[in-house]
């Protein structure tokens, strides 16, 4: 591309930059980036939006009044219903982890060459080296989680036994702490990407990043998650019609009509576009996060500035390949 320029990672910018530099940055790699998302993280969503769509249409042939009251209790109650959730639950973790990895080192990729035409295999060949990594920060994450649910429900018990008005004053602080810790540790990914760092070293370093620009954070990652959300549910606006005319023949006189016939298969193939949507937009969320990080690197600790001033005055040495950069 001959009109290609690099955009420059390690440079403070305000809010509507940090968003200009997402957009420009999906916009010159859209095709790259698209391509590696869907060799890479794409297989494993697909299945996993496929088998949650053929369960959701199964419920939701339920609610017509040609079926058996006791259907909901069979469906529910059934092995290879729970079988299909928990299949659907660890493929989308899988493809959660193998997305984020592949957003993150392309990222990566990208300033070291300095190009936006990443062949899809290098970039594999970097989330192969890197997968135990994303997926042990997610598995920390979870288990973090669980320990902090652990702790809520201690103060909470209490205050139940003392006064309902104290529990739902303690469940509203606690929720909000929660709230603060999520958005505080949200560029723990990057960070080990970017510095090689444990999992509680960039957890605490992205505390330390984040303070004082919490709100800054928040704001970016809560939009670029909005409209990832309001564009990846198009598809799900015809899912939407087929529910309404389900609620109408609920109420139709005649039980021998039902227009829900053959509707499955288009409620399947809705959810696993769905899915597959929302996982080329998640780069949206995960490349503003990267932003936000440089942004805040250099914001507070000047690396890129300090990086030109040390290089300032030396005389640039021939190129020995083309790989130089």
């Amino acid at each position: 591309m001959q009109n290609f320029q690099p955009i420059e990672y390690h440079l403070t910018r305000d809010f509507s930059h940090k968003m200009n530099a997402t957009f420009e940055f999906i916009k010159q790699n859209w095709k790259s980036l698209g391509k590696a998302t869907l060799f890479i993280a794409g297989p494993p969503v697909l299945i996993a939006g496929l088998i949650m769509g053929s369960s959701f249409a199964n419920m939701f042939t339920l609610g017509n009044i040609n079926a058996d009251p006791d259907a909901a209790l069979q469906l529910f109650s059934s092995p290879m219903f729970w079988l299909q959730f928990c299949l659907a639950m660890i493929l989308f973790l899988l493809s959660s982890v193998m997305s984020i990895a592949t957003i993150n080192n392309y990222v990566l990729l990208y300033e070291e060459l300095r190009t936006n035409e990443i062949p899809t295999a290098l970039v594999w060949e970097r989330v192969r080296k890197t997968f135990w990594t994303y997926f042990g920060t997610t598995i920390y994450f979870f288990f973090t989680f669980i320990v902090l649910i652990c702790i809520v429900a201690i103060p909470v018990g209490i205050m139940s036994a003392l006064s309902p008005v104290l529990m739902v004053f303690v469940i509203w602080v606690l929720f909000i702490g929660v709230f603060y810790l999520m958005f505080s540790v949200s560029l723990t990914f990057i960070i080990r990407s970017y510095e090689g760092l444990g999992f509680f070293e960039a957890m605490a370093r992205s505390f330390k990043l984040v303070k004082g620009k919490w709100w800054s954070t928040f704001g970016l990652i809560l939009i670029l998650y909005f409209i990832m959300g309001t564009i990846s549910y198009i598809p799900m606006l015809p899912l939407y019609v087929i529910m309404g005319v389900s609620a109408l023949h609920n109420v139709s006189a005649d039980p021998s009509a039902n227009p829900l016939e053959g509707m499955s298969t288009l409620t399947t193939i809705l959810m696993g576009l769905y899915y597959m949507i929302q996982l080329l937009l998640s780069a949206l969320p995960n490349v503003g996060i990267a932003f936000q990080y440089f942004n805040l690197v250099e914001m507070k600790e000047a690396k890129g500035l300090m990086s030109s001033i040390d290089s300032f005055g030396e005389s640039p040495t021939a190129p020995q390949n083309d790989e130089t950069y």
